[in-house]
């Protein structure tokens, strides 16, 4: 009786169970979670920027018997810059790129220039002034994404404008040149993507403009000038494929 009573309680529990996994389950289905899309560096954008210059320059003239003189200046530097992004086999970036800035590099020098006339030396008191004014480039860049951070090398043509005033305070006589070269500058930066729109910039840059030959000053031989610039600034820009329809 004991092992009938055991058996019979045994198969009511394996029916109870069976009947139990047919019926509908009141759990409610895992709610859906679209994956993040990873980000895209394709499209427009448009920025500003703000940071230090760092400029080297000479000057070279037989005038009045001096030849060579140099300076070192340093200034704020800021503009804005536009461009173009397109990202292909997951990481890689290529890009093109334009900038202006504006410098406030300028430096006052006054230095002694011997003068030897036949069998008397004497002595010519010259003041000079230079401003970098400002810079503007061309670029091409190359980069590595990983998700919101791009690293990047960037180059290639620039320009530079400013302004020379030479002071011979003997003759006395004072002259000013205003002109721009060319050349080349080179760099690297990171840019970070805080949103999808919104994207931070630290990059160095450096410039070159080679030796350039101008007439001026009053001066019967030709100047020559050598200049490079050295630049580490900030940016921020916006970055959308639909810009040039924001704009409109």
């Amino acid at each position: 009786m004991r092992n009938l009573l055991l058996s019979t309680v045994a198969f009511a529990a394996l029916a109870v169970s069976a009947f139990a996994a047919d019926l509908p389950s009141t759990k409610e289905a895992p709610v859906y979670m679209a994956p993040t899309p990873a980000f895209s560096w394709t499209g427009f954008y448009i920025g500003a920027d703000i940071g230090g210059a760092f400029a080297s320059s000479s000057l070279n003239n037989s005038w009045n018997g001096w030849t060579s003189h140099s300076s070192d200046t340093s200034g704020v530097m800021g503009g804005g810059y536009v461009g173009y992004n397109y990202q292909f086999n997951q990481n890689f970036v290529l890009g093109l790129e334009g900038d202006f800035q504006g410098t406030s590099n300028s430096q006052s020098s006054n230095w002694f220039s011997p003068i030897t006339l036949g069998n008397i030396t004497a002595g010519d008191a010259i003041s000079e002034r230079r401003s970098l004014d400002w810079l503007a480039s061309i670029n091409g860049r190359v980069g590595v994404a990983y998700d919101r951070a791009l690293f990047y090398a960037i180059g290639g043509a620039a320009w530079a404008g400013g302004t020379g005033t030479v002071t011979d305070w003997n003759i006395p006589a004072s002259a000013s040149l205003a002109t721009s070269v060319s050349g080349f500058d080179v760099g690297a930066g990171v840019d970070y993507a805080f949103t999808p729109n919104w994207i931070g910039r630290i990059e160095y840059r450096y410039y070159d403009f080679g030796n350039n030959t101008f007439t001026g000053f009053g001066a019967t031989t030709p100047f020559r000038t050598e200049t490079s610039v050295n630049s580490i600034r900030v940016g921020l820009a916006y970055l959308s494929l639909r810009f040039f329809a924001l704009l409109g």
